[in-house]
């Protein structure tokens, strides 16, 4: 039974995330992250964003996020890291704001976690390619 309950949540995980980014929202995603994220991790995400000078720890380069892993991109890593609400073990702690928590003072639930998971969707679309 648990091993049937595992693999209903790995297929739903796969289907939502997919082979590669979807465009629909990535689009989607790129405005939210205009809107929330630009400031510190930068237009194009590389960490350069106008308050990034101010900040404790550098805002990573979130165009690197697949290099850093092995050439895949960690759908389900990045999106706990943006939703902020559940800790993910060997992150440490986070100077980056609790977005889960912030979508819901607008959003509900589901609504939050599509806009979570088009963010994602967004910084998988952006990721540099070995070799460019």
């Amino acid at each position: 039974m648990l091993n049937a309950m595992i693999l209903t949540v790995f297929l739903l995980s796969a289907s939502a995330q997919g082979d590669r980014p979807s465009p629909s929202a990535a689009v989607s995603g790129a405005q939210s992250f205009r809107t929330y994220c630009a400031s510190c991790h930068g237009s194009g995400a590389k960490g350069d964003g106008p308050l990034a000078e101010h900040l404790k720890v550098p805002p990573a380069d979130l165009t690197t996020i697949s290099q850093r892993n092995g050439g895949q991109f960690p759908f389900d890593d990045v999106r706990k890291k943006i939703d902020g609400r559940e800790s993910v073990a060997g992150h440490g702690t986070s100077d980056m704001p609790v977005w889960g928590d912030a979508f819901k003072t607008t959003d509900t639930e589901e609504q939050a976690r599509k806009r979570i998971d088009d963010i994602t969707h967004f910084l998988w679309s952006i990721q540099v390619v070995t070799g460019e």
